[in-house]
């Protein structure tokens, strides 16, 4: 049997990875002196309250090796392939880790791979190899479609406040206090690399959310054969009035409407309303 082995960073329910055997490692979050494990010790609720509430500014980092290592060791001890798919490498140095680590065990059994994406981006990813694995194929059955399957990853995302980008040092204050001044909500998107860039300035968060829509149609992708991600922080309310929208419009398949971890979450801040799919 093929597991898959992930990090929180993709951000699937838990319903999900618990129906189909993912395996989630934990990335670290820490406030200062505390450091959490993500999902298992800080909820991505507690998480934000404590990013909103407070003035200090928490960082992330990979899972422990360790950890890795013991998946690794019990999965394959029990007769099972495995399959590690990684936050992008251009955001974290998992994926690097766990190359140097995988290099000890053997190649057929068990390999990993970039996501070159990051929240529900690399989840579709990772839902994608999962499903393939619950239909019976193997690791080597599975890395034959996978760097394709990566390729078609698309992730847009609205952002609201530019505060926690400039905290995290991802733009500079005097970018988001003129954009802040100018109602200007920039839309990025999920690079072929895993790194984001800006793929457009309006005025207004309806505005945004309003080019996410037109964004998506688009596209040309028949949303009637694919999984749609609509996820947010805190709003709720924006994504689901997004898919409203989107279902008035587009004939859609499979929804999952769900939260941006703390991960990605901590730089795209409150507000943020996103979509994440596979191109068929």
């Amino acid at each position: 049997m093929l597991r898959i082995i992930t990090d929180t960073a993709c951000d699937l329910p838990a319903e999900l990875t618990e129906q189909y055997g993912i395996i989630k490692l934990p990335m670290n979050i820490a406030f200062d002196a505390e450091t959490f494990a993500d999902q298992q010790t800080i909820t991505t609720e507690q998480f934000y309250q404590r990013l909103v509430g407070g003035k200090e500014f928490p960082t992330t980092s990979y899972p422990s090796l360790g950890l890795l290592e013991l998946a690794l060791q019990q999965e394959l001890s029990a007769g099972n392939e495995v399959l590690v798919i990684t936050i992008a490498r251009a955001l974290s140095g998992f994926y690097d880790s766990a190359r140097i680590m995988l290099a000890d065990y053997p190649r057929e059994r068990a390999a990993v791979y970039d996501s070159q994406s990051a929240t529900l981006g690399e989840g579709a990813i990772v839902l994608a190899a999962a499903r393939l694995a619950a239909a019976g194929q193997t690791l080597a059955q599975v890395e034959q479609v996978l760097p394709e399957i990566i390729e078609r990853s698309r992730g847009y995302g609205a952002i609201n406040n530019l505060v926690y980008l400039a905290r995290g040092g991802r733009i500079s204050n005097a970018t988001a206090q003129v954009a802040r001044a100018l109602n200007i909500k920039p839309v990025i998107n999920i690079c072929a690399d895993g790194s984001l860039e800006v793929a457009a300035k309006v005025r207004g968060m309806n505005k945004a959310l309003a080019w996410l829509k037109q964004r998506v149609k688009e596209d040309g992708t028949d949303f009637s054969s694919t999984t749609l991600f609509v996820s947010y922080i805190l709003q709720k309310d924006s994504a689901e009035k997004l898919l409203e929208e989107l279902k008035a419009e587009l004939k859609l398949g499979e929804v999952i409407l769900c939260p941006i971890g703390p991960t990605v979450g901590v730089h795209l801040g409150p507000g943020c309303v996103a979509l994440f799919y596979l191109r068929p």
